[in-house]
């Protein structure tokens, strides 16, 4: 005789929330793949939705519109790269150390996926199907914390002789070094003939971009703060 397993009321409502949570990262990692290839207005519900392996109406249940669906895909752009490039921001290391940690969870977070950042420069560069103050709204709640959080790191770091003394906008240099590769990767294995973004590329793209920014603004002292952990001065 085969024992019957019973789920009980509290298992059922736990399950169906698992598998609520399950099928709305499938849908917004499903749509972040469709955005960044077509954009805005080339990406369909239906292919989104098939790419998820849910029903269309689940979709339109989540997420109600495009507009919307499209909204929480840069929403969870924005708040999944604040989260990853804060975690040893604050650690109890040198600022060159602190810095360092900045570049490398910012460049693995491109690299794991690197039509995230394609997404917010179509945002960008189209001045928003999201409109100018719902972008605004993404920009002032994630990124500029991090900007100011940097800022301060900069500081910190040229008083502690860690730093060379650098503009502001040394930030947006930083950007750009992590970002363009992924986002021109089609150009440089047009130009160069090779796959950029294969796991050999990355890893030596990786070091260049810690051993560039590095050398751009660590002192000598800087460079050996930057890697050892757990010394504040």
């Amino acid at each position: 005789m085969i024992a019957k397993t019973i789920s009980r009321p509290g298992e059922q409502r736990q399950g169906s929330q698992v598998a609520e949570i399950e099928a709305r990262d499938a849908i917004l990692q499903a749509a972040t793949l469709e955005f960044a290839r077509l954009g805005f207005a080339g990406a369909r519900t239906k292919a989104i939705a098939r790419a998820a392996r849910v029903n269309i109406a689940l979709l339109y249940y989540y997420f109600k519109t495009k507009e919307r669906l499209y909204e929480a895909v840069l929403e969870q752009v924005f708040a999944e790269w604040a989260r990853r490039v804060s975690l040893g921001m604050g650690a109890a290391d040198a600022p060159a150390r602190r810095l360092r940690n900045y570049l490398e969870n910012f460049f693995d977070f491109v690299a794991e996926l690197p039509v995230r950042p394609r997404l917010v420069q179509q945002e960008m560069m189209q001045l928003g199907h999201l409109g100018s103050a719902s972008f605004k709204r993404l920009a002032t709640t994630y990124a500029r914390p991090v900007h100011r959080a940097l800022l301060q790191l900069l500081e910190e770091g040229h008083k502690t002789g860690q730093f060379r003394k650098v503009s502001p906008d040394f930030i947006l240099t930083i950007s750009a070094v992590i970002v363009m590769y992924f986002t021109s990767s089609a150009y440089i294995e047009a130009v160069n003939g090779y796959d950029p973004l294969s796991s050999q590329r990355v890893a030596a793209r990786r070091k260049a971009v810690l051993e560039t920014i590095g050398a751009a603004l660590f002192t000598a002292k800087g460079r050996r703060a930057s890697l050892r952990r757990g010394t504040v001065q």
